[in-house]
């Protein structure tokens, strides 16, 4: 018996160095192994097309569905107002051949919040979408209340602030959607540019 009772030890400890020398290799390699994507599944297509989203499928990904000087979002604490019919004076943007700039208003207030916090929005980061597959950024802004909207993507309620979002598309090109989202305001809003 005493000899099995020296060979427990020297087996319990073999099996710790090899388990620590296995672990020391697998979390050592410089490239890990994705086990996963080399399996191969049964009636599954391979090759993935990018899906181009319609309007009507680009509204649909708004809880609130609207567009520009929607009437029923006049109290809301976030919309859209009506278009203006250039952009800002102050931008000097210069025109492009075969383009044309949107300007979209948007106006946040939010008068549940006491005054001393802020929210993350960045307006400036929403995109037009032509239900074409391809998405315009804004080329340039103006913030009306530097108080409410600061650092590019902090809102400070219960200020009122209110930015118009300019944006380059093509003449060809007459209705865009604009997904605003943020944790500002509580809905997803689609709102529908018709030019």
């Amino acid at each position: 018996m005493s000899r099995f009772r020296k060979t427990i030890p020297v087996l319990v400890t073999s099996l710790a160095l090899l388990g620590g020398v296995g672990w020391y290799w697998a979390s050592h390699q410089d490239k890990p192994v994705n086990v996963s994507s080399q399996t191969k599944l049964a009636g599954v297509n391979e090759t993935t097309e990018d899906h181009v989203q319609s309007i009507q499928e680009l509204m649909k990904l708004g809880i609130v569905k609207t567009y520009p000087g929607d009437p029923e979002l006049k109290k809301k604490s976030f919309r859209a107002e009506a278009l203006l019919a250039s952009p800002p004076k102050e931008l000097q943007l210069k025109e492009k051949t075969g383009f044309r700039y949107v300007t979209v208003p948007l106006v946040l207030h939010d008068t549940t919040e006491t005054v001393g916090g802020y929210s993350i929005y960045k307006p400036n980061l929403f995109v037009l979408n032509d239900g074409k597959g391809n998405e315009y950024k804004v080329v340039d802004y103006v913030n009306h209340n530097p108080k409410a909207w600061r650092n590019s993507h902090q809102y400070y309620a219960p200020q009122r602030a209110q930015l118009d979002l300019v944006y380059q598309v093509p003449v060809k090109s007459k209705t865009f959607v604009l997904l605003a989202d943020s944790d500002a305001f509580p809905k997803t809003h689609a709102i529908k540019i018709e030019l």
